[in-house]
């Protein structure tokens, strides 16, 4: 289970017009390629090409499938294209991956030594790749040089430290976060008569009341993602981390967070959709869209999905209160990496400089998600798509916050959870009335041994 990206295999682009480009992926060799000789030219171990003009050196870049696999991998292209146009000494080899299996076929890369030099990739992939292969190369000569010329300020609120680890090393550069918003149906509020929510005893309140109109018309929609679960902790002050990095899915303060959410599932008051255990995001998106739920938490792009009727009604919930009078929300986040076997590291980092300055262009080819970079988030383009702008800034840094907020940084594990079914598990258990503690320590059990795995 993908824990953090709809934004991963997302197909819905986010609504600005996007780039026309023709070309083809090219075919990736590894950044420590052997020695081939094609078109004339020769291609060394050390990644240098030899030319009439002098000497190129060439970079494998492997990009995952972001975008509408029609339109997003020629679109890339041709941003690679331009870079090599602007860039005479380097060539960079562009190859788009699909995310069947998408870390097993880095891993295995890693260890066959056939490892691209530069990469996007999952959210946790650069912990997890360093933990268990050693194989990021920290990019602190690049965050430093942001940091010296200004250009981290562009960066949101704790951005560039997302990816550093415990040694201090900055593994990679974020490109895209992937915010989770609530939204509501004014329609469905105003036939029940409540108010707007501004904490979430209120939320619970309003679901209670649009489930009290009967029929198959529901309080929240939900599906197919752990994403509440992950958010409420965070939301109530807590996470499923402690400060020590270990789980805490049993402390008393998420323990409350979860017996919220079953509150309202089919052991509590049932406002929660009864088919969240078994449908995916799509269909619970599409209840909120059919007016089948007054509630739905997604990403900005969600208009994309939303019928003309629909975004005449639906608004975005701005963060609501917990107990304690704070707002707290969740965003992942998507970096790129550069990886230690390259030859070229001082080649790698000026093409994720540039990657980084340029990722509007990424936006425009059909990636969802929102830029961590301030100059490319409130481009003006972004003002034709309904929500995205205003969810962005209301969700986003700093009201949002990262999955192991509490934690002191990430760390590997990350990548384990990220790709298994415990915490999906945990919210179906929530939601289909099993006891919450027993289901809360048995999940806690599981993710401290990935945690402990990874010591």
């Amino acid at each position: 289970m993908s824990t953090h990206h709809w934004l991963r295999r997302s197909a819905a682009v986010v609504g600005v017009v996007a780039i026309t480009a023709t070309g083809l992926a090219a075919c990736s060799s590894g950044g420590g390629g052997g020695t081939e000789t094609t078109g004339g030219t020769e291609t060394t171990a050390g990644g240098t090409e030899t030319t009439a003009g002098g000497e190129t050196v060439n970079l494998e870049f492997w990009d995952m499938a972001w975008g509408p696999q029609d339109t997003y991998p020629a679109a890339m292209q041709a941003l690679v294209d331009q870079f090599n146009t602007e860039n005479p000494t380097i060539h960079v080899n562009y190859t788009n991956k699909s995310w069947d299996n998408w870390y097993q076929t880095f891993a295995q890369a890693v260890g066959g030594g056939t490892a691209p030099d530069v990469s996007t990739g999952g959210g946790f992939q650069p912990f997890g790749l360093q933990a268990d292969a050693d194989a990021i190369l920290p990019l602190n000569p690049l965050i430093e040089k942001w940091q010296s010329d200004g250009t981290a300020d562009d960066f949101t609120e704790g951005m560039l430290d997302y990816y550093k680890d415990g040694n201090g090393d900055y593994l990679a550069v974020p490109w895209a976060t992937d915010i989770r918003v609530w939204y509501y149906r004014q329609d469905l509020l105003d036939q029940a008569g409540v108010k707007v929510p501004t904490t979430y005893d209120e939320l619970k309140n309003a679901c209670d009341a649009v489930r009290g109109l009967g029929g198959d018309i529901y309080g929240i929609a939900d599906g197919g993602t752990p994403h509440w679960t992950f958010m409420q902790g965070i939301a109530n002050g807590a996470g499923m981390f402690d400060a020590d990095g270990n789980a805490a899915l049993t402390s008393p303060k998420e323990l409350d967070a979860l017996k919220y959410i079953a509150s309202m599932g089919q052991g509590g008051s049932g406002c929660i959709n009864p088919t969240a255990t078994t449908i995916d995001q799509q269909a619970a998106i599409q209840m909120f869209n059919d007016g089948k739920a007054a509630f739905v938490m997604d990403s900005p792009s969600i208009s994309a999905q939303l019928s003309e009727e629909t975004l005449k009604v639906a608004k975005i919930l701005p963060p609501l209160a917990n107990a304690d009078g704070d707002k707290f929300g969740l965003y992942f986040v998507n970096g790129i990496m550069g990886y230690k076997a390259t030859k070229n590291p001082e080649q790698v980092m000026t093409f994720i400089e540039w990657w980084s300055a340029h990722g509007l262009d990424v936006f425009k080819a059909g990636s969802s998600g929102v830029s961590p970079r301030t100059s490319i988030a409130e481009d003006p383009s972004f003002k034709d798509i309904p929500y995205y702008l205003d969810a962005a800034k209301q969700w986003g840094a700093p009201v949002g916050k990262p999955l192991y907020e509490l934690a002191p940084n990430g760390f590997a594990a990350l990548n384990t959870i990220d790709g298994d079914t415990t915490m999906l598990d945990l919210e179906r258990a929530l939601f289909s009335g099993q006891d919450v503690e027993a289901a809360a320590t048995s999940a806690n059990a599981k993710i401290q041994s990935f945690i402990d795995e990874n010591k």
